[in-house]
């Protein structure tokens, strides 16, 4: 097995500078991953909850082209390191690293000998990561690391070559290409809005050529094979969506007569004649078209009549489009191009892992060997090696190994009819008991619009169905994933028809036969903690409790003050959607009703949170302070929009289940 051998060779791992030798680390993590995979216990009580809250101890695993090395990212102390292994010897050849708090964020090969990496920080300010868009590239024996963009890249003379002050990102790794990569950046003290620049940027001497310059900031931009740019959408300051065509060096503005106004741009196929847009199809669920610039013809590839697509499979250098992935009780995936050679290679492997979701990390279609991750309702994710050759397939390693699959529990899709007859989804997650009916937690997704709850495994669930909870996820009115009219319907109704979608779910949960129906609470993060506050007002003698998280409570301190309304495209966007007036948001708010509240909270909120800032939960927590209301509160100053420190995950779990168990058992 892969992971014995690699632990019983020794790594001579090799470095510069500030680069760690993490040897004990490696091995204690892949013996780990080995004992969990081939010592499982019976469901015998609940594991322990750190093991829901401390993180993946390798969330990226990738072959080199030649198949020769591979590359993974894996935690050490306060820092991530990359790490690249060769496989013939099994022996590491290179630890990529920083200084204490910074990390390896993400990376790709871009040939044999070459890897491409960006970096992340901790502050001592904030639990999340910050990222200020600088790209490095190494060679994978250590020689001729060097920083390629970024403020600090250079002092050169040249400058092509000068470090820039701005924040990049890796636009296209350009397959045919491999000398340069595409970046796209934005100078530090520009806003979300004002246009970014698009460089062909060389990762063996970092300098840097200028292709364009986007017309506006919020814009989706497609690039050919070779990286020049081709057409591009997006929204100006005010709102209003506009199209572009990139001819002779500049862009050209579309009217709104142009074939391809009002779809949403992916990508162009290998031979830079096909564009890959999508659209709604009557004005429901998501259709996948392609449309040819040389005939002029846009022509529909394929549409679910009830969900959206979740996923493309994509060819391996050229990217073009040959299936779609749907989820429903199950992952299900359908072919475009079925007699495609990659077409047939993905099925082969799907086949092997029925009903779960696979993604292969492939350079080309004639890579002998390709790693392949596989997730589902109940695996976290587990990585695999795929021989074209010996046609095998050999289990690697595990995001999660100490959450086993075997032991967790199977989310199943549900459907019922709201108050008007309107058919809502969703998922059911049970615990694993032999008699007796059991306590249901209502978990609510945030955002609301455009975000839902997926089949994928899900930590909450999963934790709760762990330690004896039922848990029901709606997607309700305004949920992502069921069309254009599905979530457009709940427009300015966040304070009322999603709420009655997720009352109404909770009704049809209780009248279940294994559902406790005088047990149930409601939880959730973002919108989902305003919805865990707001439900209960609505419905004061239904729940038992609320667990609402970083939500926002008091919406006209929300919005004036969160992130996304300093963002002119974007802010107008969410008056569409949220409304404009404060009369409107006083209307919406849950502190309007505050007076009718019955229902034990428990208030979770971190300090640094820019998406809800926490004066709505200290406002919150002040009136129920003036009206000597009790309620349980958990604030973290370093914390921002959903807990990301361990400890403070644990913490939060313990004492949710502490709270829940209060009410309901």
């Amino acid at each position: 097995m892969i992971i014995q051998s690699l632990c019983c060779e020794r790594l001579n791992l090799t470095g510069r500078g500030r680069f760690l030798v993490f040897l004990k680390s490696v091995c204690a993590i892949l013996m780990m991953v080995s004992v969990f995979k081939t010592h499982a216990s019976s469901f015998e009580k609940p594991l322990p909850l750190s093991y829901f809250s401390k993180d993946s101890k390798f969330k990226q695993i990738k072959l080199s082209p030649d198949g020769k090395y591979f590359a993974a990212t894996v935690p050490k102390l306060k820092t991530t390191q990359l790490v690249i292994i060769d496989r013939k010897k099994m022996k590491g050849v290179l630890a990529i690293g920083f200084d204490n708090n910074e990390h390896v964020a993400t990376f790709d090969w871009v040939s044999n000998q070459r890897i491409v990496y960006t970096k992340s920080y901790y502050t001592s300010k904030k639990e999340q990561k910050v990222s200020h868009g600088e790209i490095f590239a190494a060679n994978i024996d250590g020689t001729k690391n060097i920083q390629i963009f970024g403020d600090k890249a250079s002092r050169s003379r040249l400058k092509s070559k000068r470090g820039l002050s701005a924040r990049g990102k890796i636009a296209h790794l350009l397959p045919k290409d491999s000398n340069h990569i595409l970046v796209l950046a934005k100078r530090y003290g520009k806003d979300f809005d004002d246009p970014v620049t698009l460089y062909k940027v060389n990762i063996h001497n970092k300098k840097r050529i200028l292709i364009a310059k986007t017309p506006h900031g919020n814009m989706k931009l497609v690039v050919n094979s070779s990286g020049t740019p081709v057409i591009a959408t997006g929204k100006d300051r005010a709102g209003k969506h506009h199209l572009f065509l990139f001819k002779n060096g500049q862009w050209e503005i579309q009217n709104k007569s142009n074939t391809l106004s009002g779809y949403k741009l992916l990508s162009m196929d290998a031979s830079d004649e096909v564009l890959y847009v999508t659209r709604s199809v009557n004005n429901g669920t998501v259709g996948l078209f392609q449309y040819n610039f040389k005939s002029k013809e846009l022509s529909m590839i394929y549409n679910h009549e009830v969900v959206d697509i979740s996923r493309y499979i994509r060819a391996p250098e050229t990217d073009e489009i040959l299936g779609v992935e749907i989820m429903t009780d199950k992952v299900e995936y359908h072919y475009i191009n079925l007699q495609h050679p990659y077409s047939k290679l993905h099925h082969q492997i799907a086949s092997t892992f029925p009903n779960e979701q696979i993604k292969i990390y492939a350079d080309s279609l004639q890579d002998n060997e390709m790693v392949i991750k596989v997730k589902s309702d109940r695996n976290a994710g587990e990585f695999y090696i795929f021989n074209r050759a010996k046609q095998t397939v050999n289990y690697l390693i595990s995001a999660k190994p100490w959450l086993q699959p075997e032991l967790m529990m199977p989310r199943k899709l549900i459907k019922f009819k709201a108050r008007d007859n309107t058919l809502i989804h969703g998922y059911l997650t049970l615990p694993k008991v032999t008699f007796g009916k059991v306590p249901l937690v209502v978990d609510v997704h945030g955002g609301p619009f455009g975000v839902q709850s997926r089949w994928l495994f899900n930590t909450t669930a999963q934790m709760l169905a762990n330690n004896g909870f039922a848990v029901l996820q709606i997607n309700f009115r305004g949920s992502g994933g069921y069309g254009k009219a599905f979530q457009r319907s709940a427009y300015k109704k966040r304070h009322s028809l999603i709420q009655h979608d997720i009352i109404d779910g909770t009704r049809w949960a209780l009248r279940l036969n294994n559902i406790d129906d005088e047990k149930v609470c409601i939880i959730g993060g973002s919108f989902g903690g305003y919805s865990a506050l707001m439900a209960p007002l609505i419905e004061p003698d239904l729940y038992r409790c609320a667990i609402p998280r970083f939500g926002p409570y008091d919406l006209v301190y929300q919005m004036t003050h969160a992130d996304y309304m300093k963002k002119d495209s974007v802010s107008v966007g969410a008056k569409k959607k949220y409304g404009s007036s404060v009369e409107t948001w006083i209307e919406q708010s849950p502190l309007t009703y505050i007076d009718k509240l019955k229902t034990p909270l428990f208030i979770v909120t971190g300090g640094k949170d820019k998406r809800v800032p926490p004066q709505s939960a200290l406002n919150l927590k002040q009136y129920l302070d003036k009206k000597e209301i009790d309620y349980e509160w958990l604030y973290k100053e370093k914390e921002g929009h959903g807990f990301k420190n361990p400890s403070n995950k644990l913490e939060l779990y313990e004492r949710s289940l502490e709270f829940l168990s209060k009410h309901l058992k």
